[in-house]
């Protein structure tokens, strides 16, 4: 009950902190002329601020160090929260992905710059030994991955930190998503006794809510790349804060399928600019929230049914915790089946109706 507690009073303080300081941002924003424009690939139509990553990332780390800090003047029998050494190469990185989102936000930094950075972010994690280090499979004994874990566990982290970049299209997207993620990452955490990344998770889930307020449709300000590369990176690395050499390939399925969203979604990305030999990396409108504008929802329904899709996985991963293996991974794979069929679907039904409106507009 304690912790329950003590992690509930460090998603406030995040959510507290986070919405104190993205007005602030707004206002020197406008103050400055620091916006976003609007241009043929986006859905707002007049200049709104881009800075709101940095009340994402003060929020999140504030309280996130703040806890460990004060809990025990308040709490000392409480489940022990402490950072070792070993953390601050994640801090660090932290920092490197906002401040990286944050300069691409003014200056709009070269795709391979970027990549490069996140690498040399991702990299600075496996240096306290939160890697992907092992592959469990059922009926199999278990494999180290030996050298492999590090490029494996820079794969993971970077792959979802451009997924939630790439999902921030509409107002409230990616802040939800990361919300409704952060929020099954901490009930996991919990089940599994591990305090460090159920901190992170509510500390990100409260940070989240307080910009969120300022976020949703008609946003008044956007988080931009500082915030939602920040995002990504920050729920990659949460499942890998446990004991150093103990995360396994499999135990990312759970975690993998509460994100299944934006995975299915950059997964669709980088396959669909390969079919068409375009660069992995380059825009267009063909993402999940361009999928169902063009169905003629509009930003509250697009809303209302990604976040009822969120809600979904995280409960299936949740649920997935309390049974055995063998049901567990049954479970999550049925959700994983079911998602990419519906995103097929979607993906056509899309497709035919773009076609439709192209033969109609093409008519004398």
């Amino acid at each position: 009950m304690e912790i329950a507690i003590v992690l509930a009073a460090a998603g406030v303080l995040a959510f507290l902190l986070s919405a104190a300081i993205t007005p602030v941002v707004m206002l020197a924003s406008h103050r400055r002329q620091w916006y976003d424009l609007p241009n043929e690939r986006k859905i707002h139509t007049s200049p709104i601020p881009r800075l709101g990553g940095i009340a994402l990332f003060a929020g999140l780390l504030v309280s996130a160090l703040a806890v460990p800090l004060l809990l025990p003047l308040f709490v000392p029998s409480a489940w022990a929260i402490t950072f070792s050494l070993r953390y601050v190469p994640v801090f660090v990185a932290f920092c490197v992905v906002h401040v990286m989102g944050l300069v691409d936000d003014f200056h709009n930094l070269r795709a391979l710059l970027k990549f490069l950075l996140q690498i040399v972010a991702a990299t600075l994690v496996t240096v306290g030994g939160f890697t992907i280090s092992r592959l469990r499979i059922p009926g199999l004994p278990i494999i180290s991955l030996g050298i492999f874990s590090y490029p494996v566990t820079i794969l993971w982290i970077v792959a979802i930190s451009n997924a939630i970049n790439l999902v921030d299209g509409v107002d409230g997207l990616a802040g939800g998503i990361t919300g409704f993620s952060a929020l099954s990452l901490g009930i996991i955490s919990l089940l599994q006794a591990q305090p460090v990344p159920a901190l992170f998770s509510f500390c990100l889930l409260g940070a989240v809510l307080g910009f969120l307020v300022f976020n949703l449709p008609p946003a008044r300000i956007f988080m931009g790349d500082s915030g939602s590369l920040l995002l990504g990176f920050v729920l990659a690395v949460i499942p890998l804060m446990v004991t150093p050499g103990t995360t396994s390939v499999g135990e990312l399925f759970a975690p993998a399928t509460i994100m299944l969203v934006p995975i299915l979604d950059t997964t669709s990305a980088i396959v669909r600019r390969i079919r068409e030999k375009r660069a992995v990396y380059s825009p267009d409108k063909e993402h999940i929230h361009h999928k169902l504008l063009a169905l003629g929802l509009t930003e509250g329904p697009l809303l209302a049914i990604t976040y009822a899709c969120c809600a979904y996985f995280g409960a299936a991963a949740i649920l997935s915790m309390f049974l055995r293996r063998g049901p567990a991974l049954a479970l999550l794979a049925f959700v994983w089946v079911t998602a990419i069929l519906g995103y097929g679907i979607l993906s056509s039904i899309s497709r035919k109706r773009k076609a439709v409106q192209a033969a109609l507009q093409g008519r004398p």
